[in-house]
């Protein structure tokens, strides 16, 4: 498998030098608008926006935007912002790559290994959870935040991380030699989180904080092999870089996985809803081709409200993943940005409604949370991550009518505050007890709030752990007390 990866990765990079040539403000501002906007015209797809609708649950439409975003895929290609080239691909190889693709990956080792799988909408085979979504986070809090995040939560499967602040009290310069400190440094630290929660073979994501591919490149030997990850996102829109090709190699080198990203702009290049969904799949396409990915992490992002858990961008996101899951067998890893804090309302409904939207679209993993949009140092609790899983494992099965009633009843409880007054929530320190691990009494009581009035209107998370976790940290909180 690796020869046979490397083969191909080669012939692309050559490709990368050899493709037409194009200007990077030219691809951003011209060909990437002008295609994508002549594309939904060819396909009768503008305005098939449905905001009363945010969950799509049109077959037809779904399989319309597959068709308009492969064609999207074979114009375009892949633009190399270093050498300012396209890498073009044939429908053939697209298809090769389709049928040589694996089943399944395998992540991590032993009790802790987990089998991710393709998944259609409305699958019954529950999803994976990473967590979390590199949040930075103060040195002297990671290793009992991850602990946290791990050791009693039994619906994580893939450890990501957060971000660290600094390495050895020093900052971190993207680019520098302290990126590449922090890339081994953050390695050793998930091992002895993962080995204090007693779960050592549970597989880790790439390096959370690694900017540029130093960051990675220091931190990929310290979790070679064993089912773990490398992660590497690409610019927007329809772009890599050699910064991805050197992770890539790099991954390849220790035996990881290969969890390969590139998103979607509402109100970018890419212009409307309609638009995002058509790159995203084209992106979903490209990147397994390209860079052979073992699962993409391309998802929709809503530029005006800093998150994609709007109208408008849990459409695209539904109507975009639905389109590959009914289409292919690739798997995705789609997320959800939430901008509300930990320790509100507002985080537990934009992560409702996000995932219960990935899960019943047919996404075989998701990256959570991304509390507080990710603008805070240490506003990240393990409990975020543990109603992430909730939701998102709860939600297998489910058909897309019932996530479509359930979001429409969800939406308007926060959506007149994003872009405009999220609600920032608390930090670690004034909502969890990290020397515990146990919420503090006012986070305890919302969770069990929300969860029982999602469960009043339909969402099914009494199937899962909720209610095993909720009791362990009962029990923790008190003997804490004693």
């Amino acid at each position: 498998m690796y020869n046979y990866k490397v083969e191909r990765l080669l012939n692309n990079l050559d490709k990368a030098y050899k493709g037409p040539v194009i200007p990077m403000k030219e691809w951003d501002t011209k060909i990437i608008p002008k295609t994508i906007k002549g594309i939904l015209k060819k396909y009768n797809l503008n305005k098939t926006l449905d905001l009363d609708n945010p969950i799509n649950c049109d077959d037809e439409l779904a399989d319309t935007f597959f068709k308009a975003g492969w064609e999207l895929a074979l114009e375009l290609g892949l633009y190399c912002e270093d050498t300012e080239r396209v890498i073009k691909v044939t429908e053939d190889e697209i298809l090769e790559c389709m049928r040589d693709y694996q089943e399944c990956n395998i992540l991590g080792e032993g009790q802790d290994q987990v089998i991710m799988k393709p998944r259609k909408p409305e699958d019954p085979y529950p999803p994976l959870l990473a967590a979390s979504l590199g949040i930075v986070c103060s040195e002297e809090n990671y290793l009992p935040l991850v602990q946290g995040i791990v050791k009693y939560n039994k619906l994580v499967d893939v450890l990501h991380g957060p971000t660290l602040a600094t390495v050895f009290g020093r900052e971190i310069r993207s680019g520098t030699p302290y990126e590449t400190l922090m890339g081994n440094y953050e390695s050793e630290l998930k091992k002895e989180a993962l080995w204090r929660a007693g779960r050592p073979g549970m597989p880790c994501t790439g390096v959370a904080g690694a900017v540029t591919e130093y960051g990675h490149m220091g931190g990929a030997p310290a979790v070679a092999g064993r089912g773990n990850v490398t992660m590497s996102l690409c610019p927007v829109e329809l772009k890599c870089t050699f910064s991805n090709f050197h992770r890539i190699i790099q991954g390849l080198n220790y035996g990881h996985k290969l969890r390969i990203g590139g998103f979607s702009y509402i109100g970018g290049y890419a212009g409307p809803p309609e638009g995002a969904a058509l790159a995203c799949i084209a992106n979903d396409l490209l990147i397994p081709t390209i860079l052979q990915s073992d699962y993409t992490s391309s998802y929709v992002y809503d530029i005006q409200l800093f998150g994609n858990c709007g109208r408008k961008a849990v459409w695209a996101n539904s109507v975009s993943c639905q389109a590959v899951s009914r289409n292919t067998g690739f798997m995705r890893n789609k997320i959800v940005n939430e901008t509300g804090g930990p320790c509100t309302e507002m985080f537990m409904y934009e992560a409702a409604v996000g995932l219960m939207n990935h899960c019943v679209s047919g996404a075989s993993k998701t990256t959570q949370p991304r509390s507080a949009g990710g603008r805070y140092t240490d506003y990240i609790t393990p409990m975020e991550a543990w109603w992430c899983g909730d939701v998102f494992k709860s939600c297998a099965g489910m058909t897309r009518k019932q996530a479509n009633e359930i979001a429409k009843k969800i939406l308007p409880k926060y959506e007149a505050k994003l872009g405009v007054a999220p609600d920032k929530g608390l930090p670690v320190q004034e909502c969890f007890d990290l020397k515990n691990q146990v919420p503090f009494e006012n986070y305890r009581e919302l969770y069990t709030r929300v969860r029982n009035e999602l469960i009043d209107i339909g969402m099914p998370l009494d199937k899962c752990y909720g209610d095993w976790y909720m009791e362990k940290m009962q029990a923790r909180r008190q003997y804490s007390v004693k």
